[in-house]
């Protein structure tokens, strides 16, 4: 991995995200480009008088310079602090850049990543006021429509490294691929990964079956004890998931792209924002198989 793609809202949320950022950075000695988008737009009021335009323009105008300047200090003292920790820490390996530019954020975000081509976007799951916005405008186009990896961090996680890893499957064909594939992403880390089934049809023949299957493939790696497989009754997903992550000190939770059915079973009926809301684990998402 060699370039990481920060977006920050420039709120108390972005020490944590660029925390995760760095450290990552530091095992990998990868790039950062931290990122900043500000919108470089106000509305003007109505008004029926002629010259009342004129005065709205240039106030505008000074509210987006002024707009502009702050959030230019605000990220090249991020910049600097970021650089200042690496040089106390004798890293010469990482480099640290900042991008500021005006526009709507899921658009910019998305463009500069087309443009920067990163191996991982690692952005917030919440930004000002408390808000998910995992569900909401930007960070949900930007994890449907960028082609890397992409690490989201809740507001009070704290990193720890990534020592146990939850894989929640419903035992698709590509299992096979998307797990060595994810033991491959990790193998700075060498977590632990669990694959998790959570048996909300109580067809628990079948999934032992399945589940054996699984077993079976990943052998060496069981014995190496990097790999854990669980079937969990549980007639509520989401509630499956919970108790195993906090029975297990579970780190994080490993999404696919391609796998359309957990990520409907993640994503609507709020369990996303359950999920984020009630917990503080990051979720890591890769891309799979192009459908």
């Amino acid at each position: 991995m060699k370039k990481i793609l920060v977006p920050v809202d420039l709120s108390e949320h972005t020490q944590t995200v660029c925390r995760f950022a760095l450290e990552i950075a530091k095992k990998s000695d990868s790039e950062i480009r931290l990122f900043h988008s500000y919108f470089d737009y106000v509305i003007l009021s109505n008004s029926s008088f002629p010259y009342s335009l004129e005065a709205n323009e240039m106030f505008n105008q000074e509210m987006m310079t002024k707009i502009r300047e702050e959030a230019q200090d605000a990220i090249a003292k991020l910049e600097s602090s970021m650089k200042d920790e690496l040089k106390r820490e004798n890293i010469e390996n990482v480099k640290v850049e900042y991008t500021l530019t005006g526009g709507l954020p899921e658009e910019e975000i998305l463009n500069i990543a087309e443009l920067y081509l990163p191996d991982l976007i690692v952005m917030g799951t919440r930004g000002k006021g408390e808000k998910d916005i995992l569900t909401g405008k930007v960070s949900s186009k930007v994890v449907k429509n960028a082609r890397c990896r992409i690490l989201t961090v809740p507001r009070n996680a704290i990193y720890t490294g990534f020592h146990d890893m939850m894989y929640a499957t419903n035992f698709n064909d590509e299992d096979f691929t998307d797990l060595q594939t994810l033991i491959d992403l990790l193998d700075t880390y060498k977590p632990v990964i669990h694959c998790v089934h959570i048996n909300i049809d109580r067809d628990r023949v079948t999934d032992e079956t399945k589940m054996t299957a699984l077993k079976k493939h990943f052998h060496s790696k069981m014995s190496e004890g990097r790999l854990i497989f669980e079937i969990i009754d549980n007639d509520d997903f989401l509630e499956g998931v919970n108790n195993y992550v906090n029975k297990n000190h579970i780190d994080s939770i490993a999404v696919v792209h391609h796998r359309k059915g957990f990520i409907k079973s993640l994503f609507t009926k709020n369990h996303t924002r359950e999920l984020l809301y009630h917990s503080d684990i990051p979720l890591y998402i890769f891309p799979g198989h192009k459908e």
